[in-house]
């Protein structure tokens, strides 16, 4: 397949596109940093830079190309940057979308849009309390684009897939919260966690394989599905970091109630993936014990 990747600069577009050339498909990026990045030479693989609200570089962006990966979005919580930047260019990808007449476009998306977890697991049909996110403003603009690209699909018949996902890794993982975890066990301080809580991480390959599965499945069209590789407590994640580091730092798991710290910290983000097991047969390519590994060296690696 011809995959064109917004945002694909970042680190999850940076390892979806290596997973795709080594699965023998040809990738273009799309990126308004583009020029930042220095990949191997690959006759397979393309870099355009430039911005999503610039209509007539994505036009040509979509030029010869099948499947669009939308990747590219801020991680701002200002309503004018989110309206004037990522929702202005995610229309301008839409209508650019539907004039090339793309196969398939595929929208990550993130669990954010589920505000807070009101039941475990968290389905595709769980109440989307946006206005309790921990980014109220990015987790609007985040709803709003699933909206829009769904939409699209019914009135102008752009075929949609939108995928969910809460923390994801590749050989990096991102976060300031993390950032913060290991900064405190470098220096030897006690790591505090909230009891009973925790999330779903996403492996950056499961991410490319969910996407080569649903490709192939007419039943994922106009569909949205969470994907996730390992749930793990926040207890594991701190014990992971002090080995990694070989910290003196103590661990200290406080009860739920009496938990002082970003309180969606304290949820149970786990993700459930029935639905995506169901219709696109779906499952992790991972053991529990090689994505726990695979986790513990992305910790190591940021």
């Amino acid at each position: 397949m011809n995959f064109l990747i917004t945002g694909g600069a970042g680190s999850v577009g940076q390892d979806l596109t290596a997973s795709l050339l080594r699965a023998g498909h040809r990738v273009r990026v799309l990126d308004k940093q583009a020029e930042t990045v220095s990949p191997l030479p690959n006759k397979k693989l393309e870099w355009i830079q430039g911005r999503l609200e610039e209509v007539r570089v994505v036009q040509r962006a979509l030029q010869g190309v099948d499947t669009v990966i939308h990747l590219a979005w801020s991680f701002s919580d200002d309503p004018a940057e989110l309206l004037e930047g990522d929702l202005k260019g995610h229309v301008v990808l839409l209508d650019a979308c539907v004039a090339a007449k793309v196969s398939r476009l595929f929208y990550a998306s993130s669990a954010v849009v589920y505000g807070k977890p009101v039941h475990v697991p968290i389905t595709e049909d769980a109440p989307c309390l946006v206005e309790d996110a921990r980014k109220p403003f990015y987790a609007v603009a985040k709803l709003t684009a699933e909206k829009l690209a769904l939409t699209y699909g019914k009135m102008k018949g752009l075929p949609v897939t939108v995928f969910r996902f809460w923390w994801s890794y590749g050989k990096k993982i991102g976060g300031r919260h993390l950032r913060e975890m290991i900064k405190l066990a470098q220096a030897g301080q006690p790591l505090m966690v909230p009891d009973g809580a925790g999330g779903s991480f996403l492996d950056h390959d499961d991410l490319a394989h969910a996407l080569l599965l649903a490709a192939q499945r007419q039943e994922s069209i106009g569909q949205i599905f969470n994907l996730a590789t390992i749930y793990l407590e926040w207890r594991d994640i701190a014990r992971m970091i002090i080995q990694t580091t070989d910290s003196s730092s103590s661990l200290e798991v406080i009860p739920a109630r009496e938990w002082k710290g970003a309180q969606f910290l304290a949820d149970s983000w786990e993700l459930s993936i029935v639905k995506a097991e169901r219709l696109f047969d779906f499952r992790s390519l991972l053991s529990p014990a090689t994505a726990r590994q695979r986790l513990e060296k992305a910790i190591t690696g940021s």
